[in-house]
């Protein structure tokens, strides 16, 4: 008979990463996981010393509690049977199912191909409640984590031009750089919170497997990096909602005080979530303090934090809208053709949503305690997959190919190529110097609207 308890962690493992991992999960808390797992272990225990052998004498295969379910003694040559361990989270889905081994003629269960671990088809007691399998889930871990990847990087390549360009210093691109930085903020909380998950089983000892899992979820550290999180994502969609309220000034009010409500579009982009992160914080701990907050069982409480992101979804939608129209009638303005004036429509369309996050609103009102089977496979794809390249859209649409931008470098590069052509034709003489203004005709493209957005549209 095998040791109670052994290897526990090698099957339960990704059943229990499946309820961190979806936080929102229904099935229920690591804690009443393993306080079932326990007591399963007990009436197996009981079953074992109970039960009279199975035959007096000759082959047969022991009686066993392994990893997953507890065997009886089984027959040479015969398949064993038992139910599906009711301690699962989602037991009450497999009622009918059964977990099966194999006893060979020699007496022995039947080892899995190159491997000392017993054999067992678990098939009929997996999760049947239409939830995305396990392949899919790390389908879609690998998407965003390439996503958060190269986003991470091309907005820190974003910021370091924005900063390093003088002549780019303007309100303009102060928020764009505050807009940066809540993507690159959102993006290491994304990795912190994964690498916390897989830290914490792999460093689970096989003493301590499931105590140990248990004691890192009820610690302060577990808890404070999901709540840096829920701050970083809050601040996100808010300096979001900066821009769309930005750019809607910018068409609406002809004159107005950049510094002034630049410093009221900080308060709005660090400062709001800070309303709410830190209530819904001190709420988890009076009256949901279990784990590392990341499972809501009243999803009232959830409400503190998703209706403020649901508002600014919201409104920079209706911004979105606003600013369509706008756009609209000014190209009816200007009695351009239309193909042209659907060209620049499209243009300008597929520029804004990436900086309004505007395809935020197909699923912002599917709630993940409605969404099941393959429309919560959908949203959390299509949710996992936009919000990790979104950041990566905007660095590149408003840095890289951006006019402005593209005039700095371009004046950058003559006043190296001329400094360093006079050095080489004559290191005796002194390098000619010209003027910044004169090797670039014009000031700023596109100062009155986004340059990337409007430029053609509102010239």
């Amino acid at each position: 008979m095998s040791e109670p308890g052994c290897d526990v962690l090698p099957l339960v493992t990704p059943i229990l990463g499946g309820l961190v991992a979806q936080g929102r999960s229904a099935y229920g808390s690591l804690s009443e996981v393993m306080q079932k797992w326990k007591e399963y272990q007990l009436q197996c225990l009981k079953y074992l010393y109970e039960t009279p052998p199975l035959v007096a004498e000759g082959k047969f295969c022991s009686r066993t509690l392994d990893d997953y379910a507890c065997w009886p003694d089984g027959l040479p040559g015969t398949y064993v049977n038992v139910s599906c361990p009711w301690y699962l989270p989602w037991a009450s889905t497999v009622l009918h199912g059964q977990v099966y081994r194999f006893c060979t003629p020699e007496g022995t269960w039947l080892l899995k191909e190159n491997s000392t671990l017993p054999w067992k088809n678990i098939s009929e007691c997996e999760a049947s409640d239409g939830d995305a399998p396990e392949e899919q889930l790390l389908y879609v871990s690998v998407i965003y984590t390439i996503g958060y990847a190269l986003s991470f990087s091309a907005l820190v390549i974003a910021t370091a031009i924005l900063l390093g360009f003088r002549h780019l210093h303007c309100t303009r691109n102060y928020i764009h750089l505050n807009l940066f930085t809540s993507f690159i903020l959102r993006a290491v909380s994304v990795f912190i919170k994964d690498s916390v998950v897989k830290w914490m089983y792999k460093t689970a000892t096989p003493e301590h497997q499931w105590e140990g899992l248990i004691s890192y979820q009820e610690s302060l550290s577990c808890r404070l990096v999901f709540v840096m999180m829920q701050y970083c994502v809050a601040a996100n969609y808010y300096w979001l909602l900066v821009e769309g309220m930005y750019l809607y000034t910018l068409l609406v009010l002809s004159v107005f005080s950049e510094q002034r409500i630049f410093r009221l579009y900080l308060c709005i982009g660090w400062g709001v979530p800070i309303l709410f992160v830190i209530p819904w914080g001190i709420v988890k701990y009076l009256y949901e303090d279990e784990g590392c907050w990341t499972r809501n069982q009243n999803m009232n409480y959830w409400l503190i934090i998703r209706l403020p992101i649901l508002i600014a979804i919201g409104v920079n939608f209706l911004i979105f809208i606003r600013v369509i129209c706008i756009i609209i009638s000014k190209l009816q303005a200007n009695l351009m053709c239309k193909t042209d004036t659907k060209c620049r429509l499209a243009k300008s369309t597929l520029t804004l949503i990436p900086l309004l996050g505007t395809h935020e609103v197909i699923f912002a009102f599917v709630t993940d305690e409605h969404a099941r089977g393959m429309l919560r496979f959908v949203k959390l794809f299509c949710e996992l997959s936009f919000n990790s390249f979104q950041g990566l859209m905007v660095a590149i649409l408003y840095c890289f190919i951006n006019n402005e931008v593209q005039t700095e470098f371009r004046k950058s590069w003559e006043r190296w190529r001329l400094e360093h052509f006079y050095v080489q034709r004559d290191s005796s003489m002194k390098p000619l110097k010209c003027p910044a203004n004169s090797l670039s005709s014009g000031g700023t493209v596109g100062s009155s609207v986004y340059a990337a957005t409007c430029q053609a549209t509102f010239s």
